[in-house]
């Protein structure tokens, strides 16, 4: 899902989410003494609505082109992030029985009739579903049915929603190939990216490629090239982390230091989803000769169970932390734990040279 559909469906789902608990919370109040039997319904059927939906998904939506780019296990922060061709497998660290798609694939390239013929049979089972919570009758029944009814919306108003965005396009499978192996070889990454034709998706793959390459400058002036497209924030991430290494290396200039300064604020305005393990607010603190709070926000990003590629880099900013706070064999320790958990970077080469040397 790219930037301007997230925030299209963020928009959405919050505009629903409020129409939701309006009526919740109207129906929690309007059982009296028996409020709890309602609460208890809701919930019963918000969580029936979640694994109907996660298995509609999983099997039939695929006969008509719909599917999940990836899914959730648990809830809370990532506890571990695994790509493939296949899409993301994410595992929360509470772990509640409850599974969640990442994302949708194929809206945006269904037309009108294919999306209804997608969305009827979920429809159809969603209200089946509210049948059967129904029949348990009383205040829990009646509740539990409204409760599946409001959540199946939710659905249907993303699949909508996303259909307005760009589609994949048939290198879809091909781009979530290379991005699988970019998490742990990017040389094999590079010769499969090679032959892939232009496109928004492999644009964004290619600067994620340059970035673990070292390749810091060309990766800036990609991005200030398509400078005057519409605001991607994954491209906006990889901007700023690639100026951020360009001043690691002692080759920024004044004017590459303040373009960082002005997209770290831009992208701490992005959606949660492209912040989560993130190791800019550790490079904004290291940029501003803060090493002590710079191991604060880099071992909160490495802490979390995101991508191979993006952890690696989280250790990898933690160990250069330590490096200018004076602490060496920490700074090995951190070091250490990026080459475990990732892939092999220009990066990681270049702080196993700077650890070599004593702190500035």
């Amino acid at each position: 899902m790219n930037g301007d559909a997230l925030r299209r469906w963020r928009t959405v789902s919050r505009i629903y989410g409020a129409v939701v608990f309006v009526v919740v919370f109207w129906q929690y109040f309007a059982g009296g003494p028996g409020h709890l039997p309602v609460a208890v319904g809701v919930l019963a059927g918000l969580y029936a609505e979640s694994w109907l939906w996660a298995g509609y998904l999983a099997g039939p939506a695929r006969w008509f082109g719909l599917r999940a780019v990836g899914w959730v296990f648990g809830m809370g922060t990532p506890l571990r992030t695994s790509v493939d061709p296949r899409g993301v497998w994410q595992v929360r660290r509470i772990p509640v029985p409850v599974v969640r798609p990442l994302g949708l694939g194929g809206a945006a390239s269904l037309t009108v009739r294919q999306l209804l013929s997608a969305l009827l049979p979920f429809v159809g089972a969603d209200a089946l579903c509210a049948l059967l919570l129904a029949s348990a009758g009383g205040a829990f029944g009646r509740s539990a049915a409204l409760g599946c009814l409001l959540a199946g919306g939710a659905p249907v108003l993303m699949a909508v929603t996303l259909r307005s965005a760009p589609g994949p396009g048939d290198q879809d499978g091909a781009v979530q190939e290379v991005t699988a192996v970019i998490q742990r070889d990017v040389a094999e990454a590079r010769r499969l990216l090679d032959a892939l034709p232009p496109g928004p998706a492999v644009r964004t793959l290619r600067m994620s490629v340059l970035l673990a390459e070292g390749r810091y400058r060309e990766l800036v002036d990609a991005a200030a090239e398509s400078a005057g497209e519409a605001a991607d924030p994954a491209q906006q991430q990889l901007h700023a982390r690639a100026l951020a290494y360009l001043d690691e290396t002692g080759e920024a200039t004044d004017a590459d230091r303040e373009a960082f300064r002005t997209l770290y604020r831009a992208v701490r305005r992005a959606p949660r989803e492209y912040r989560v393990g993130s190791d800019l607010p550790a490079l904004s603190e290291l940029a501003e000769g803060r090493p002590g709070l710079a191991i604060d926000e880099a071992r909160a990003a490495a802490s979390v169970g995101s991508a191979p590629l993006r952890r690696t880099m989280a250790h990898a900013t933690l160990a250069l932390a330590f490096h200018r706070a004076g602490r060496p064999a920490e700074a090995r320790a951190a070091l250490a734990a990026a080459r475990e958990c990732g892939p092999a970077t220009a990066r990681l080469e270049f702080l196993t040279d700077l650890l070599a040397e004593p702190a500035v």
